[in-house]
């Protein structure tokens, strides 16, 4: 059976976090106007497509440290535990996020693609139930339920591996699109 409980509590709890930490990054260096280095463009694209995963395990160390001083410190706050599986769904959420904020802010530049950011993040944090609600009703189809049981009689490492290669599939296609749009863009 589809795990959807803890998609729930997964997402609440870390996986929005670092959502919300990579985007801090993402736009806070996309807004800086890179085009006057000696860089080829498809060097500034890849950097900034690399810069996802720095930015996550930043909000990953950060998120880390506020548990542990919350912790010591007593305060009477909930903070959700970090683990494997919500540094999975914060990876593919936020491989997912970019891959499509990436080629808008290549295309039509920071300005636009930044309010984009903020309506894309707002429509997964909120869309996420409904996509949770989906799969919920799918759970009643024998070929959904095929598909389900054969990914989670697998392996966590095959699991993770499976996760590793849709994210970098995502990436890469908008990698290429990014490419494309900023050597096409005119300044």
């Amino acid at each position: 059976m589809l795990e959807v409980k803890n998609l729930r509590k997964n997402f609440r709890g870390f996986t929005l976090k670092d959502v919300c930490m990579t985007y801090m990054g993402m736009i806070i260096a996309s807004s800086a106007d890179v085009n006057s280095l000696p860089l080829k463009r498809h060097e500034i694209v890849l950097a900034k497509y690399l810069s996802i995963f720095v930015y996550s395990a930043i909000g990953i160390a950060i998120y880390l440290l506020v548990a542990a001083a919350t912790k010591v410190l007593g305060f009477p706050i909930h903070v959700y535990p970090i683990n494997f599986k919500a540094v999975i769904y914060g990876i593919l959420a936020v491989s997912f996020l970019n891959a499509i904020y990436l080629p808008l802010m290549f295309k039509f530049g920071h300005g636009f693609s930044g309010i984009m950011y903020i309506i894309l993040i707002f429509g997964f944090s909120y869309g996420i139930s409904y996509v949770i609600r989906l799969f919920e009703k799918l759970v009643n189809y024998d070929w959904f339920q095929n598909i389900v049981s054969f990914i989670m009689n697998q392996s966590d490492t095959v699991k993770m591996l499976f996760i590793t290669a849709l994210a970098l599939i995502i990436l890469t296609v908008s990698c290429l699109l990014s490419v494309k749009f900023y050597k096409n863009r005119e300044f």
